[in-house]
């Protein structure tokens, strides 16, 4: 009876937990967006290589409508809305691709305000926020991180797909990567990097509609094209080491009171090594035939007032699905972009939605910018 009794009382202390949490009223107050740039050209494309295209444009500004419609909805910004100075910040590494998805997706968000986009260095240079200096002291241990020659062997049928599409042929004895000597990116050596290049022209093809080949196909080309970029989320040292800058910005942005918006926009290396930083759980992501942070993809961080005073915070992957990329769909309320909801590993949810306390999200996002014992932001 005793034991019956103890079930009971669990049972009964868990309903009315999540009954009250779900009774419980949100306020949205404030959205942190870290994006990942629109389309581009390939890497082999010349002069205009990695340049935002058109196709690029046009979808960061329908994305860009996309959130202006949400967030009227949700009462955060009017329509029509021309922000005070201080109410949103667009911030941008100093690239063509990443300068243009910002300026393009605050056209569809805020068209008639003139937001300004601030990037801190000159056109083509490093951010060190988004590619951080290396500390040669780390070097070893960031190259020791992880197994290269396994890591391609792993996607030896990935590699043998580019292959037949392209024509072309790689050497797998000739496979390697290195740390770059001034920032915190690995690039790609040898053969491996004529694969990556031809992997990413080819998924970038894919994208502008001027090849046809099937989902399975282009999953392979898509995991080879990212290879690099998405072994962060088996590298926990490299991530923080890579993300920790941009971690920092990110806590100062949802510790500014003023701010109700603001649009940090970098590369799929930013995206995920701050997932693998923060310590993501894993997910499934529907619609794309990329593997961990899809084309144009964004991390967006809610935060909320709750009708108990308290501040709370939703994760979210947002991303166009490859349908609407290559058909050109608008995005709206209607059709809107796939949403993943983000779970924190070890992270104490409020309730069932994936909401989470605002001081406990960022207590994670400090812990990640300790790097080899020191803090690295």
């Amino acid at each position: 009876m005793k034991k019956f009794l103890s079930v009971f009382v669990v049972f009964f202390v868990a309903v009315t937990f999540f009954s009250v949490a779900h009774a419980m009223d949100y306020q949205l107050e404030q959205v942190v967006v870290i994006s990942r740039h629109n389309l581009r050209n390939s890497l082999k494309a010349g002069d205009d290589r990695g340049l935002l295209t058109l196709r690029g444009g046009e979808m960061e500004t329908l994305m860009g409508q996309y959130f202006e419609a949400r967030l009227r909805a949700q009462g955060l910004f009017p329509k029509n809305a021309q922000p005070s100075v201080g109410e949103v910040r667009f911030y941008a590494n100093s690239y063509q691709r990443t300068i243009a998805t910002a300026k393009y997706f605050s056209a569809g968000a805020f068209p008639i305000a003139n937001t300004p986009i601030e990037y801190h260095r000159a056109l083509g240079q490093k951010d060190r926020v988004f590619l951080p200096p290396t500390d040669p002291a780390l070097n070893k241990k960031l190259s020791a991180e992880t197994d290269w020659k396994k890591l391609f062997d792993g996607i030896s049928k990935e590699i043998a797909t580019v292959e037949r599409l392209t024509g072309e042929k790689f050497d797998s004895a000739n496979y390697s990567a290195k740390l770059r000597s001034e920032v915190v990116e690995w690039k790609a050596e040898g053969s491996a990097k004529q694969m990556s290049l031809a992997a990413d022209a080819l998924l970038m093809d894919y994208y502008d509609g001027k090849v046809s080949y099937s989902d399975a196909e282009m999953r392979d080309v898509a995991k080879v094209a990212s290879v690099l970029i998405n072994s962060n989320f088996d590298r926990p040292l490299g991530s923080k080491a890579l993300a920790s800058p941009l971690l920092a910005v990110i806590s100062d942005e949802l510790n500014t009171s003023e701010r109700k918006f603001s649009f940090l926009c970098g590369h799929d290396s930013n995206l995920s090594s701050v997932l693998s930083a923060i310590e993501v759980e894993e997910y499934v992501l529907p619609g794309t035939i990329e593997w961990r942070v899809p084309i144009a993809s964004k991390i967006v961080i809610k935060k909320f007032r709750g009708s108990d005073g308290n501040e709370y915070a939703r994760l979210s992957l947002v991303y166009p699905s490859t349908a609407q990329i290559i058909n050109r769909e608008m995005l709206t309320l209607e059709n809107p972009p796939v949403k993943v909801p983000l779970k924190l590993r070890g992270l104490q949810l409020v309730d069932a939605d994936a909401i989470y306390k605002l001081s406990d999200v960022l207590q994670r996002i400090s812990d990640a910018q300790i790097v080899d014992g020191r803090r690295a932001a």
